[in-house]
């Protein structure tokens, strides 16, 4: 399958580096700085780099893994995606001017990340996916050990393209759990600000320890 990756950020690399493996043909693009990129290519040369437009314009399916401030940017970038399988990978942050992100409840409490890129690309065929895990989780060699390998939520409005996205997150190495239509976007969304909870009381603000307690099965917080 081809996959236009439009942003290789940490969620696209360790998902692209899966989708190599499992024999698909990727494209990828960066917003911003282009350095982890570079160095991805460098250690995949099968793979394709170019802009925002042509990793859309390659992919039957895109993973839109966006940094939601810069919705707008890349929206304009790409185009409408017209009858593609998006794959949509987003938290709606906002962000201070100081620089602190936060999760932006008021638009929560009305919408979805997942619901709002449907609307602007109302010919696209929106999944969102993929969002509930640190990058470095996805990454299925992390689970080797594990008996048990956390679920990818899927919602979306065409049936067709979540058994694609499906597929492609068994080619990643994980399960997949049909959460419904596009309105579950906003209870999938609402495990980031539980995983932030969490993180900030039960571990003292360590957030990067809990996956390995929370995403695995009882009495696996202890493990490292």
């Amino acid at each position: 399958m081809r996959i236009g990756v439009v942003n290789a950020g940490n969620i696209g690399r360790t998902l692209a580096h899966a989708w190599i493996e499992a024999g698909h043909e990727l494209f990828l693009a960066k917003d911003g700085s282009q350095d982890k990129l570079d160095a991805f290519v460098e250690a995949h040369p099968q793979v394709e780099r170019g802009t925002p437009a042509e990793a859309a314009d390659f992919g039957e399916v895109v993973l839109f893994s966006v940094y939601w401030p810069r919705l707008d940017a890349i929206l304009e970038a790409v185009g409408p995606l017209s009858g593609k399988v998006v794959i949509e990978t987003m938290n709606p942050l906002q962000v201070s001017a100081d620089f602190e992100h936060s999760h932006d409840k008021a638009f929560m409490a009305q919408s979805s990340t997942t619901e709002e890129l449907q609307r602007r690309l109302p010919d696209a065929r929106v999944v969102k996916a993929f969002n509930t895990m640190p990058s470095d989780l996805l990454d299925k060699r992390r689970w080797s050990n594990s008996p048990v390998t956390p679920p990818v939520f899927l919602a979306g409005a065409d049936g067709a393209a979540k058994k694609t996205v499906a597929q492609l997150a068994q080619d990643a190495g994980f399960p997949t759990i049909d959460a419904g239509p596009l309105v579950a976007a906003r209870s999938i969304e609402q495990l980031g600000v539980l995983m932030h909870y969490v993180g900030e009381n039960h571990f003292g603000g360590d957030i990067g320890r809990i996956a390995p307690a929370v995403l695995t099965v009882p009495g696996a917080a202890g493990r490292d």
